[in-house]
């Protein structure tokens, strides 16, 4: 029997299909390439959570694994686009290199020009690394912000479901309370009445219900 995917769950599929059309698709130990189409369907649907030969318990595990690991970025394509950015940048200089690169240049033919090169040189050097320092004490300030705002917002998020926690304890042990008084104010319970049902060899007994065997036992 086919399973109604999500919307959530065909993004997932689409996914891990374009990884192995890409060659990007891999085994769970990621010991070799998927290279059978069968075993890419396959290896789709149980990342997505529409595998019909899992439980819904693990079809919804797999698909919350899934998540969490498109977030960090650990899937075959992620893995290989961190990779070939990675060669891009080490093949490109960067610009601050070359314009480094360039005030070196130009500061060595004024020097030749005129005596005064290296004073000039010297001046444009502290310029420069007064400019840079002032950048990076200003990321860093950022960047300490940022951390403060996401731990504030963390402790904030954990307050919150620990509320709900204690809610939702609060609430079941009150249920379980009214059902137990309700049993207690009721009689007998569905068992009980059912035994005595047996034991009079009632017809049908099996399938009534609580109130058809009060019903019955009465009559």
């Amino acid at each position: 029997m086919a399973i109604h995917q999500t919307p959530t769950q065909r993004k997932t599929v689409k996914r891990v299909m374009h990884e192995y059309k890409q060659g990007e698709l891999k085994t769970a130990r990621g010991a070799r390439k998927v290279n059978n189409p069968k075993q890419a369907i396959a290896i789709a649907l149980s990342e997505a959570g529409a595998s019909k030969y899992d439980t819904p318990r693990e079809r919804a595990n797999n698909l919350r694994r899934t998540k969490t690991k498109e977030k960090r970025g650990e899937t075959g394509g992620a893995a290989t686009e961190g990779r070939a950015r990675a060669a891009r940048t080490l093949a490109t200089p960067s610009k601050s290199a070359t314009k480094s690169t360039r005030r070196a240049s130009a500061g060595k033919s004024a020097a030749r020009k005129s005596g005064t090169g290296k004073s000039a040189t010297a001046t444009r050097r502290k310029s420069t690394g007064a400019t840079q320092r002032k950048p990076a004490t200003r990321v860093s300030a950022a960047r300490s912000a940022t951390r403060t705002t996401a731990r504030k917002s963390a402790g904030k998020v954990t307050a919150r479901k620990s509320a709900t926690k204690a809610t939702a304890r609060r609430a079941a042990t009150k249920t379980t309370m009214r059902r137990s008084a309700n049993g207690k104010a009721g009689g007998k319970t569905r068992t009980e009445l059912y035994a005595e049902a047996s034991r009079r060899r009632i017809a049908g007994r099996s399938k009534m219900n609580k109130q058809q065997l009060e019903r019955a036992l009465r009559a």
